[in-house]
């Protein structure tokens, strides 16, 4: 007997119907599936918001980053790279501060992290 596979949006498209025919309490229905009822009860909400598209696995990314560095503060301390090329991280933010006031400059490690290996 050849074994039985299916994808986890049938599972999950099996197991929104077996919870709108009532035949089990949530908490019987996703210890059959193995799941949480957290996620259970997410999916039914889903499922009935969005039919079947809610069921599609999401991105665990975060949309956007607080901390992230503007375009423009990059640019400057790219530019500064480029004026000193053999000058650090600190040293280019130190350097920029003044000449920039209204930037807002990220601390020395975020900003290395955009700069490539000095010139050697």
């Amino acid at each position: 007997m050849p074994w039985l596979e299916t994808s986890p949006m049938t599972e999950r498209q099996r197991f929104v119907e077996d919870a709108g025919r009532g035949l089990f309490s949530m908490t019987e229905l996703c210890a059959r599936y193995g799941i949480s009822r957290k996620t259970g009860y997410k999916w039914c909400d889903r499922y009935e918001a969005e039919g079947r598209a809610g069921l599609v696995e999401r991105s665990h990314a975060p949309e956007h980053c607080p901390h992230k560095i503007s375009d423009r503060v990059a640019q400057a301390i790219c530019e500064a790279r480029r004026a000193h090329p053999s000058w650090g991280p600190r040293k280019l933010l130190g350097w920029l501060a003044p000449r920039e006031p209204t930037l807002p400059l990220p601390a020395a490690s975020p900003a290395g992290d955009l700069l490539p290996a000095p010139a050697s």
